[in-house]
């Protein structure tokens, strides 16, 4: 039977493990800090539309929430904060991705890999996502860049999602992803202003991640076969998450 107070309990853990405050909550999922209050002592609930977005903040599925069973949170162990914008330092638990993914070794030069990679259409990638088995739920649309920083063949690119079986059907492609260290920023006004912009895409985020933000605070490209992911928060793909796995120096 589904306990309102245990929820609570489950709501302040997450976001505990997350570093938030309740006001940080509160203004990201756009209620009051009291709102968020009432939530973790038990008093009310969340609608269905501020349940998925609170999901989504702490990075959990809303099983996860309205459940007792935590499955594999990601730990923010660390957060830095630049001008307003957060930088998070996340342990990501191994991860199972699957979906299209294209393969440079297939293609004779990059410009070859490039094209395929633009060309690759919606219903291609919807069709591999419809033959998806176990998947994660929240579902986030994820672009995986593997090996983009090495030599052209031993790259890839990938449309996948979190799933938690890597026996899938034929005709999808299966990555594991490896547990590892990442910086995790969001394409939020703060963050785009760091780039001089407005808004950004979240590619946008990884070159100053990797060119200012980790030589700045002792990090360096992990070498553990963990890869960098754009994680998608919305259907249309205008926000979401960069993460950068890295180690320290």
């Amino acid at each position: 039977m589904f306990n309102q107070v245990d929820f609570g309990k489950r709501v302040k853990s997450f976001r505990l493990r997350n570093n938030y405050s309740q006001r940080e909550i509160a203004l990201r999922i756009g209620v009051s800090e009291q709102a968020v209050s009432k939530w973790e002592n038990g008093e009310c609930l969340p609608d269905v539309y501020n349940l998925k977005l609170l999901a989504q903040i702490l990075r959990v599925s809303v099983d996860s929430l309205l459940d007792t069973e935590i499955q594999n949170p990601e730990k923010n162990i660390e957060t830095i904060t630049i001008g307003g914008a957060r930088f998070e330092i996340v342990e990501k638990p191994e991860t199972i991705l699957a979906g299209k993914i294209i393969f440079a070794k297939d293609f004779p030069t990059a410009v070859n890999l490039n094209s395929a990679i633009d060309s690759l259409s919606e219903e291609e990638t919807q069709t591999a996502f419809n033959q998806l088995k176990q998947s994660v739920l929240l579902i986030y649309d994820i672009n995986l860049s593997v090996n983009f920083w090495l030599s052209v063949k031993q790259r890839a690119y990938g449309f996948v999602r979190e799933v938690t079986a890597a026996d899938q059907p034929d005709g999808v492609d299966v990555y594991k992803m490896p547990a590892s260290l990442y910086i995790r920023a969001y394409t939020d006004k703060e963050t785009a202003h760091l780039i001089s912009k407005e808004q950004c895409e979240i590619w946008e985020l990884f070159a100053y991640i990797r060119d200012f933000f980790m030589p700045a605070h002792g990090f360096a490209m992990a070498q553990n076969g963990a890869q960098e992911l754009e994680v998608f928060d919305t259907f249309e793909h205008k926000s979401g998450y960069a993460y950068m796995p890295v180690v320290r120096m």
